[in-house]
């Protein structure tokens, strides 16, 4: 399992947010922070918006904040809200492999991949902000 830079990033966004209070913050403000593009943060909060897990304001005073309590969030949650798979290999992926029943080696990309998606389920955005 690899994440991508957009699975990275969501999580630098969602922290940023976190740290600031419940108050609405700029996207240019978390651009600059965490030195991604504007145009990029774009996509990626649009899909955490899209998710539920922002929400935002326009206006002067505008810009994105948290729509629950930072111990609410798991961390499985934010990378599935931007397409992150976390799955160890196809077979762990709900994908059809002609070998599943035959395969000695399928229970341990299972069981490494339930590991984890447990792990990432029960760390929260505030264990990441501690």
């Amino acid at each position: 399992m690899q994440l991508s830079s957009k699975g990275r990033y969501a999580l630098r966004v969602m922290t940023d947010i976190a740290r600031n209070n419940d108050e609405f913050v700029s996207i240019n403000d978390i651009s600059n922070r965490q030195h991604i593009s504007v145009k990029y943060m774009e996509k990626i909060i649009s899909m955490l918006v899209k998710a539920k897990l922002l929400v935002s304001m326009r206006g002067v005073n505008g810009g994105y904040k948290l729509t629950k309590k930072t111990e609410e969030y798991s961390v499985l949650e934010i990378l599935e809200a931007v397409g992150e798979v976390t799955k160890i290999s196809a077979c762990c992926n709900g994908e059809k492999c002609e070998m599943l029943e035959k395969c000695d080696t399928a229970r341990v990309w299972t069981g490494l991949s339930n590991l984890i998606n447990d792990y990432l389920a029960k760390t929260t955005l505030k264990d990441l902000i501690k």
